[in-house]
């Protein structure tokens, strides 16, 4: 047994979903609080400790990030699906005919697309993978797929550092860094803190884009490495076609399914923002 296969092996058997990763670093929260926080002068700690732990979940900031969030990732999933996107897709795919051009064209068409939208980034990479594993097996060329799936998660690599990066947007409204260290720092510390950091000093920086352009030549180079040094065999994968017009029982979705009730509401999305 390999030890590439050894590892999967492993993280298949004992790596949690990321709910359960989530609900175990909660815990691991809590019992790190109630060990070296101190207790309140009067009743329970660990009763404190949950009802802190609740006003943080019932944050009102906290929720308007989620549902930031959220948004940034369906509305992603969304555009990368669409008739549009996937053209685009299958176009780059027709110039994919090995390994080393399947991982430096998913790495660099997934960082860039990762920049402008995480969400986006997050789903095209899956996408035109998959797409170029179809090709591999329409066309008959090996293919290392495992790695250009890899390559598939390379836009996780920058996009804290795009334009969809959650510390950026934040420190971007106004007074958000001072009503985020309120009662953690003093009123002389809290004073000196800006209202707002704009983009201009953050992802449009110098530095920063200096640092997106070296990765953008390096990450795909070290995937073309990495290609010479691995095995391709022969993929076979059904075409992926997305959701029907119908499901399993054969009934309609209705609106569900309307490319006008679609249209129409992002046309009221893009004319509202």
């Amino acid at each position: 047994m390999s030890f590439t296969t050894a590892i999967e092996r492993l993280f298949r058997k004992y790596l949690p979903s990321p709910f359960a990763i989530a609900v175990i670093l909660t815990l691991l929260t809590l019992l790190l609080a109630w060990l070296f926080t101190p207790a309140p002068e009067e009743g329970s700690h660990l009763l404190a400790l949950f009802r802190s732990w609740e006003s943080g979940i019932w944050n009102n900031g906290l929720l308007v990030f989620a549902y930031q969030m959220m948004l940034i990732l369906v509305l992603g999933h969304i555009l990368v699906l669409s008739r549009p996107m996937n053209r685009l897709i299958k176009g780059l795919t027709a110039y994919v005919h090995n390994t080393a051009q399947a991982v430096m064209l998913v790495s660099l068409c997934t960082m860039l697309v990762a920049f402008f939208n995480w969400g986006l980034g997050l789903i095209f990479g899956a996408i035109i993978t998959r797409k170029i594993g179809e090709a591999s097996a329409e066309r008959g060329f090996p293919l290392n797929y495992p790695l250009v799936g890899a390559a598939g998660y390379a836009g996780m690599m920058i996009w804290h550092g795009g334009i969809s990066g959650s510390a950026p947007a934040k420190v971007a409204e106004s007074g958000h860094l001072q009503g985020f260290m309120s009662g953690v720092v003093d009123s002389d510390v809290l004073a000196t803190l800006p209202d707002l950091l704009p983009y201009s000093q953050t992802v449009f920086s110098g530095q920063n884009l200096l640092l997106f352009g070296v990765m953008l030549l390096t990450i795909p180079a070290f995937f073309y490495w990495l290609s010479g040094r691995t095995n391709s065999t022969s993929v076979e994968l059904p075409v992926y076609k997305g959701p029907g017009p119908t499901d399993d029982e054969g009934a309609t979705h209705g609106l569900d399914r309307s490319a006008w009730f679609g249209r129409g509401f992002g046309i009221l999305v893009l004319a509202a923002f």
